[in-house]
């Protein structure tokens, strides 16, 4: 079961029959209920949630349901022997939670303990990881610009994993010795790397390889999921 098996479920269950009838009910664009519907989002924010369980009449648990098994143990349990219910989106240091920084930010996870706080690595907020992830260096990018259009849409967050090796064709976090970080799909040259956007209008960067101070892998996006 995924969150937009649930959200699917759920509007049918309480008589939106259309995805443009959620759409006009939350006052979204149709095509972002399809998105949400077909989990193309890697992570939706608590607001979200909470609007769309408004919407839909239910709980943001129901939501939730089966999606991720550590969870719903926790919610059967009612949070009791001691257990926190696990935090989706928080603004300060959850530890259930992997950090979040804005695109063009210094990546969390170069040189520093995974126990710091959001004031020392610049988190913007923490989400918490895909349920497969095991990286503990992971970090989230909320994506500022339209550069990755349609991989990644302005105000959505790719999930980076440092512990991935890059190969050809990937979409990765590059963080250049000149000072510059942007998401960009990677391929190999003789001379370096060819750094390029999925919008047109962004021109492709030929790199050589010691232009490059480091490249983390996006393992989650609306195009490549775990």
């Amino acid at each position: 079961m995924s969150l937009g098996q649930n959200i699917r479920r759920l509007r049918r269950e309480s008589g939106l029959h259309t995805q443009k009838a959620l759409a006009d009910l939350l006052g979204v664009p149709q095509p972002q209920v399809s998105d949400w519907e077909n989990d193309r989002y890697a992570v939706l924010e608590t607001l979200t949630l909470v609007k769309i369980a408004k919407g839909l009449r239910c709980s943001v648990d129901e939501l939730l349901v089966g999606v991720d098994p550590a969870y719903d143990r926790i919610r059967e349990a009612g949070g009791t022997a001691g257990a926190k219910p696990l935090r989706l989106d928080s603004r300060a240091g959850a530890p259930a939670g992997i950090p979040v920084v804005a695109e063009g930010e210094a990546s969390p996870a170069s040189g520093t303990r995974r126990d710091r706080t959001a004031e020392r690595t610049g988190a913007v907020r923490w989400v918490r990881p895909p349920g497969d992830l095991h990286d503990p260096n992971a970090y989230g990018i909320q994506v500022r610009g339209d550069s990755m259009i349609p991989a990644h849409r302005p105000n959505t967050v790719a999930i980076a994993s440092p512990g991935r090796r890059v190969q050809d064709g990937d979409e990765v976090y590059v963080q250049l010795a000149s000072g510059g970080r942007l998401i960009r799909l990677v391929r190999t040259t003789r001379a370096g790397y060819m750094l390029q956007a999925y919008n047109h209008a962004y021109r492709t960067l030929l790199m050589q390889r010691k232009d490059i101070r480091a490249m983390d892998v996006i393992v989650s996006s609306r195009l490549r999921e775990f």
